[in-house]
């Protein structure tokens, strides 16, 4: 190959990583959190505005949803997933959770009572901004946990270690 003429290209990323300046990992660190939390209020009051969003999706089907609405549901409650999981308490984000796989369980088995989004619902409203205590917590969620296990949903990701509800001893008869 002969008569070919290499060219090289200049790596203008490549020179300026090599080049000293910027600031140090901790400032960085510093400036990234500081822009969080700046986000944090705008998010947080972008969180009642989705649940709304997904409680009138839920109140304009009235008692019984159809297939599509659950997948609009599903649709819409992608934000507010990512607002508890980024921003919300980590009761906040497992409700959101329980919610989106009842929703996906829903959808799977063909049950259209939005009884149980219903709750869901009042239970994202009541955790969030909430001072609850640790065994509030846990009891919304064991609550939430006895309402798929009514309508045999099983969920796809697991609770916090400190919100899921302790184990509790049976008594197996007489000694």
């Amino acid at each position: 190959m002969s008569g070919c003429k290499i060219i090289r290209v200049k790596n203008i990323l490549g020179e300026l990583l090599a080049m000293p300046g910027g600031i140090s990992r901790e400032e960085a660190v510093q400036e990234a959190q500081t822009l969080i939390e700046e986000l944090r209020e705008d998010c947080e009051k972008a969180v009642p505005v989705e649940i709304a969003r997904l409680d009138h999706l839920v109140a304009s089907a009235g008692d019984h949803i159809s297939d599509a609405g659950l997948g609009e549901i599903l649709d819409q409650v992608d934000p507010l997933l990512t607002l508890s999981g980024t921003f919300g308490s980590e009761t906040l984000d497992a409700v959101v959770k329980k919610f989106c796989d009842l929703a996906f369980g829903m959808k799977d088995k063909a049950i259209s009572t939005t009884a149980p989004l219903k709750v869901h619902l009042s239970a994202m409203r009541l955790v969030f901004k909430a001072d609850l205590s640790d065994d509030d917590a846990v009891a919304i969620l064991a609550e939430l946990s006895r309402i798929h296990e009514h309508y045999g949903i099983h969920g796809h990701a697991p609770e916090p270690p400190e919100l899921a509800p302790a184990p509790v001893a049976m008594c197996s008869g007489h000694k």
